[in-house]
């Protein structure tokens, strides 16, 4: 049974009062007005509410003081930001340069605001207090261009808004929400947002292809070639190198021409979709290289330096990659998406199906990045369909849902052996000589919440040396004998196999895979799925 916290949250409470202030329609689904916009938070405010102080809170208090800022402020837009981590990003998007600091300072406004604290630019990049003080230096000329008053914080709107760099008009409301709420970092207050323009003329509903995503199309896109080469089979995950509202406002903007199908949150509570899944989005600067990819899809060649866009979904995820701390909800939110995905276009969950931008692109992307929990990541999306995969490499399994155990006897292989054979699942499989008396079986385990009756499925890659009598046991955790089934692996290798459909309890169960058999062949150990 799935945790609820693996279940898109409500949207900031933030962002709904300004989407309600605006007249935008509130549905996920449905369109909201470009025109509507938020000029100022109500004079009733008197002040910002109180800071959990975070790790560079005394450089926020120092600078704030210098340069005559609302420090609660500048602190929310640390966090809106960078979650306060000093990130030296990369550049995901053409045309919008990396960002840098706590602050994402980012091109022509890093020059700016370094020149305004008296520091270098490299400084204003790379040192802490330098890109806090810099920041802070550009707020206040921001604030001073727009009137803002140094003693109330409620009039800081356009500031802000002016700091984020956000030219789409819902971004630049969702971004100043955010950081005068500062959501995530304090408790929410009841700001009310008085509009500067709203256009309350109705907009079509236009659904989604995500339950509760919201669709803000983006011009950025065009057709998929025919089949088979538009024929849509990976997920490309990315990291947008910046904020969330920021990221999404400039895949939606025409000058940018890029796109991503979807742009998750950095809690995981809202997920925006820019482009249909059907259409082509210009997510991804590179042609395929399938040996960047374990091979994968390299006999063929039906794939092999083609536009790796013209069949694939991209979903960016607001933060950067390697140093952002994401939360648990956030991957769940993910993860869901993900599953989602792979059911509509019935992509395989697996590794070489679900890749990160970095590993197709590595010469100038490393995107989601070498932190990005992988393991865990995959085991989500797996189970949010329903399934449970147990590889041979317990370095690919999450093993607190799945696990393997496999005695020293087994050879591990991790080549296709010159080619000869279908793949094998995951980066590798076992290998042992059949023997008549022999056991010493491979065990992968799994865990279920609940008593269930479950499909079993094995894999393994077939040869002309493999077992005729390949046997696997399905047993609860106190050894009983729950079924079994004999298969023939020198045929049907290379992809899942109906072993039988078995009801085990509820806690830890396991299906063996048994070395017993004719000598002179050998078996396989590759991998398991229940579903």
């Amino acid at each position: 049974m799935m945790p609820s916290a693996r279940r898109l949250a409500p949207l900031l409470f933030s962002a709904a009062v300004l989407l309600a202030a605006c007249g935008g329609d509130k549905s996920p689904t449905k369109v909201v007005p470009p025109q509507c916009s938020v000029s100022a938070v109500s004079a009733s405010v008197a002040a910002v509410a109180p800071l959990q102080p975070g790790p560079y809170h005394a450089l926020f208090q120092s600078a704030a003081a210098e340069f005559h800022v609302p420090a609660a402020l500048l602190e929310s837009i640390g966090w809106t930001e960078t979650r306060w981590t000093m990130v030296r990003g990369q550049q995901e998007f053409e045309g919008l340069p990396p960002a840098f600091g706590v602050m994402a300072l980012r091109g022509a406004a890093l020059e700016r605001g370094a020149a305004l604290a008296g520091v270098s630019a490299e400084a204003a990049r790379s040192d802490a207090a330098s890109n806090i003080r810099a920041a802070a230096a550009l707020l206040a000329a921001y604030g001073r261009e727009s009137g803002a008053d140094p003693a109330s914080p409620a009039s800081w709107s356009v500031a802000a808004a002016s700091y984020s760099g956000i030219e789409v008009p819902e971004a630049r409301a969702q971004y100043t929400g955010l950081v005068l709420t500062g959501a995530g970092i304090r408790p929410v207050m009841p700001l009310a947002y008085a509009a500067a323009s709203c256009d309350t003329t109705p907009t079509p509903t236009v659904l989604a292809d995500e339950p509760g995503a919201i669709w803000r199309p983006s011009p950025n896109f065009g057709a998929r070639p025919a089949p088979p080469t538009g024929t849509i089979h990976m997920i490309i995950v990315h990291t947008c190198e910046g904020n969330y509202a920021g990221c999404w406002s400039w895949l939606v903007t025409p000058v940018s021409q890029v796109s991503a199908h979807y742009v998750v949150n950095e809690d995981g509570t809202e997920v925006t979709q820019t482009v249909r899944e059907k259409d082509r989005a210009w997510q991804i600067a590179a042609n395929y290289d399938c040996t960047l990819n374990y091979d994968f899809e390299c006999t063929q060649g039906l794939y092999n330096t083609v536009s790796v866009n013209h069949y694939s979904i991209g979903v960016e995820h607001g933060g950067y990659a390697d140093v952002t701390q994401w939360t648990p909800a956030f991957y769940a939110a993910s993860a869901k998406l993900m599953c989602d995905i792979t059911k509509r276009w019935d992509i395989p969950r697996d590794w070489r199906h679900i890749l990160g931008h970095g590993q197709l692109q590595p010469s100038n992307r490393t995107d989601p990045g070498s932190k990005w929990p992988w393991t865990s990541y995959m085991g989500m999306i797996q189970r949010d369909c329903g399934e449970l995969v147990v590889d041979d490499d317990n370095a690919r399994n999450d093993t607190a849902y799945v696990k393997v155990q496999v005695p020293s006897g087994w050879t591990l292989a991790a080549s296709r052996e010159g080619g000869t054979y279908p793949p094998f699942y995951g980066f590798s499989y076992r290998s042992i000589a059949s023997d008549p008396a022999g056991d010493d079986p491979v065990v992968f385990s799994f865990h279920l919440d609940q008593a269930a009756t479950k499909t079993v499925e094995g894999w393994w890659t077939a040869g002309t040396n493999r077992s005729p009598q390949a046997r696997y046991i399905a047993m609860n955790a106190a050894g009983d004998t729950l079924g079994s089934a004999t298969v023939d692996q020198r045929s049907n290798g290379g992809g899942w196999q109906r072993l039988g459909q078995w009801s085990f309890p509820a806690g830890w169960n396991r299906v063996l895979l048994s070395r017993k058999g004719p000598a002179g062949v050998i078996v396989v150990g590759d991998a398991v799925r229940l579903k």
